[in-house]
């Protein structure tokens, strides 16, 4: 009885066994079964919700941009608007100043402004209205004028160019303009404008090397070649000897000068007899001077052999001066 009872219960015991063997091996099968389908489904997921994320993050850019052009839009159109109202305040602040003018400044007394055309043309201001600018604006101005030269310099258009130096000038004595103003006149041939415009500008800067060295080549051009020399050896001693073209162009300058003044002195110099001893000396180098002329039977002497004589007589007291002289008229 004892050993059915425990057959029972191993029976069962292995039948459990089974049972749960193959619950365990439903589980896992079944799990993995199930795992791909679940990862595709999350990837799936993902990549729907990243795509809605970018289509979102898209549109409210785009939104952004929208957003902005409106902006500008309507900051434009509102411009006009906050200009013409400017206009007609500065228009009442200028009318009650003008009506406070009398107890507040004295008569006479204005403020200047400089408008966009003048600030575009200001070589149609006039020169009243240049007299009412502060130094700042005439300083502003001048600039610009004298960058509007250089490009019409730069494209060898030199009348235009030195038109806007010369309303430069207008605005401001600046050294600098006036020497611009002289390479559009070297570039032209016009040296005696070089030199005037040069000069004007070392009385403003006296150590202005550049328009030392204009200056002296336009005196070397009108072959003024002192004048040349002195301004290049004055751009050697700025420049401590340091310039090549000046050194250079002054030793040529000098060789100019020499040959100038050594041709001046021939020309000029006036002639004159050799010096006593050295006509002696000639002289007596001979051993004889000749024999006097002698005039034939029944004839006289020929005016030319009496003056031939005579100078054998000067030579014979060594009055040289005479004695050649007589012979020059022999």
């Amino acid at each position: 009885m004892a050993e059915s009872t425990t057959d029972n219960t191993v029976q069962k015991s292995a039948t459990l066994l089974e049972r749960l063997n193959l619950q365990e091996r439903g589980w896992k099968f079944y799990a993995a079964a199930s795992i791909p389908p679940i990862v595709v489904a999350s990837l799936a997921l993902w990549y729907y919700s990243s795509s809605r994320d970018g289509e979102a993050g898209a549109s409210k850019d785009e939104d952004k941009k929208k957003s902005k052009r409106k902006a500008k839009k309507s900051k434009k159109s509102a411009k006009p608007a906050d200009e013409s109202a400017a206009a007609s305040s500065s228009a009442a602040g200028a009318s009650a100043g003008d009506a406070s003018s009398s107890a507040g400044k004295p008569a006479g007394a204005s403020t200047a402004s400089v408008g966009e055309d003048d600030e575009e043309r200001p070589e149609s201001m006039t020169d009243a209205q240049i007299a009412a600018l502060d130094g700042a604006a005439l300083k502003k101005l001048a600039q610009s004028l004298k960058s509007r030269g250089n490009k019409f310099f730069q494209a060898k258009r030199y009348p235009k160019a030195i038109e806007l130096y010369t309303q430069a000038l207008r605005f401001d004595k600046d050294p600098v303009f006036y020497s611009n103003r002289a390479a559009c006149y070297a570039a032209e041939n016009d040296n005696d404008k070089v030199i005037a415009d040069c000069t004007s500008a070392l009385k403003l800067e006296p150590r202005y090397v550049k328009a030392l060295m204009r200056r002296a080549q336009a005196n070397e051009n009108t072959e003024r070649f002192r004048d040349s020399l002195y301004d290049f050896t004055t751009a050697c001693i700025l420049e401590d000897f340091n310039n090549t073209l000046a050194a250079t162009s002054a030793e040529r300058v000098l060789k100019k000068l020499a040959e100038a003044e050594a041709r001046e002195r021939i020309e000029k110099r006036e002639p004159r007899l050799p010096s006593k001893s050295f006509i002696s000396g000639y002289l007596n180098s001979f051993r004889s001077c000749g024999d006097e002329a002698v005039a034939a039977e029944g004839e006289q002497l020929s005016e030319a052999d009496t003056l031939y004589n005579e100078a054998l007589s000067f030579i014979a007291l060594q009055d040289y001066a005479n004695g050649i002289a007589s012979i020059d008229k022999a």
